[in-house]
């Protein structure tokens, strides 16, 4: 999208449409808004023309006012509240155009014939009211320049066939009327500069918009990076050690439980000398899904927390919950049933360390590394107890100093 973007900014002066994928966007974006931008001119309009009846009536006196104010009121009126309810939604360029170009014909019609029938000396007034109109209506309405070409030509054809049929205007020769006509034309150039500002202003803000979200979409991949074990895909380390931080805050303060498991695969080492590091990180993976599977009802969170270690993080869990929790890890890798190559005979199995607190004993010194040490602890127990097992420790209080009173 972008180089097609760079192509339609660069070109040149004369070349108004945009490549077709930018074409079609650009006339979908603005359709709506220009519809509601000529809707809202043509109540004015309207209110306009029924206040130039009592111009009418100035003009053609209280006995001649009938004709030009039923034309106004009886035709004009009802063709441009017509036009206003076509104009409802999202109408095509095409219909804005036709809507504004027959609303402006009658009203072209309407007033040139009041300048036909109208006494001498008023009629030249309404030759050029004639012509303000085509071109005060070309200014605000936001048409293309190409229907700009068809709505000026077609209010242009109709003032100069009026004023060569009824023979209106001067009458030693056509010099000022054709001079009045000229005022339609000046639209044209209003159009096309429109036309291009508005497409410019469409490609920069659209390249904007499209570096804004390439830039926040390469943002929030750098920040998965930054949180993710690449060979895994759980969370890092770097994440676990803030989410355990955070978690733990929030067990103090809304006085809640809040549980942690170490969970450590036996004798990897010897399954990577035995089976290789590419075998070694296929067994990893499938481990890391079974405790992502494990925790997963209990909105836990699993970090792979270097080798081939992990941690897991349950926020409520009590220390009857936990024991579960830790078996559940336990017996997850165990249902793998993954052959250890290292072992003769033997399947793959992990060593578990589990630990829980309460966020009142954060009042005792109890911290998130604590909660850490405490599981590392239990880790350690399991291990020198034979690995593939269960083990928990509880979290170290540091009890305050009483101090003695002083002497009075």
């Amino acid at each position: 999208m972008l180089p097609l973007i760079e192509e339609g900014l660069a070109r040149p002066w004369y070349r108004l449409r945009l490549p077709a994928s930018l074409e079609a966007r650009y006339a979908a974006q603005g359709r709506a808004a220009s519809a509601r931008r000529i809707r809202s001119w043509l109540l004015v309009f309207i209110a306009v023309n029924v206040l130039s009846v009592k111009v009418d009536f100035d003009m053609f006196g209280a006995d001649a006012v009938a004709v030009p104010a039923a034309l106004t009121l009886g035709l004009l009126v009802p063709v441009t509240l017509l036009a206003v309810v076509l104009l409802r939604r999202e109408p095509s360029p095409l219909r804005q155009m036709a809507c504004v170009l027959s609303v402006s014909l009658v009203a072209m019609g309407v007033t040139l014939n009041s300048a036909r029938i109208v006494s001498e000396p008023h009629g030249d007034v309404y030759l050029i009211l004639a012509a303000i109109i085509p071109l005060v209506v070309g200014m605000i309405a936001p048409l293309s320049f190409r229907h700009g070409i068809i709505y000026c030509t077609a209010c242009f054809t109709l003032y100069v066939g009026s004023i060569t049929v009824f023979s209106l205007g001067d009458h030693d020769g056509f010099g000022v009327p054709m001079l009045v006509a000229s005022l339609i034309l000046v639209p044209l150039k209003l159009t096309y500069a429109q036309e291009w500002e508005t497409k410019q202003s469409f490609l920069l803000g659209l390249r904007e918009r499209i570096q804004a979200h390439a830039l926040a979409e390469a943002n929030s991949r750098l920040i998965v990076l930054s949180e993710t074990d690449p060979l895994t895909s759980l969370a890092n380390r770097r994440l676990f050690d803030q989410r355990l931080d955070e978690a733990w805050k929030t067990a103090i303060r809304e006085e809640q439980w809040l549980g942690l498991a170490v969970v450590d695969v036996d004798h990897f080492k010897a399954f990577n000398d035995a089976a290789g590091h590419s075998e070694g990180d296929r067994c990893l993976r499938e481990i890391a899904s079974a405790l992502s599977g494990a925790v997963a009802a209990q909105n836990g969170l699993v970090a792979r927390f270097g080798g081939e270690e992990f941690v897991a993080l349950l926020p409520g869990a009590t220390p009857e919950a936990m024991l579960e929790a830790g078996q559940a890890l336990h017996d997850a890798v165990t249902r793998l049933a993954l052959p250890h190559p290292g072992r003769s005979g033997a399947c793959v199995s992990a060593s578990v360390g589990i630990t829980s607190a309460h966020g009142a004993t954060g009042a005792f010194g109890v911290t998130s590394e604590g909660l850490l040490e405490a599981a590392d602890q239990a880790l350690y127990r399991a291990k020198h107890a034979g690995r593939n097992r269960v083990e928990a420790a509880c979290p170290s209080l540091a009890l305050p100093t009483v101090r003695p009173a002083r002497a009075a």
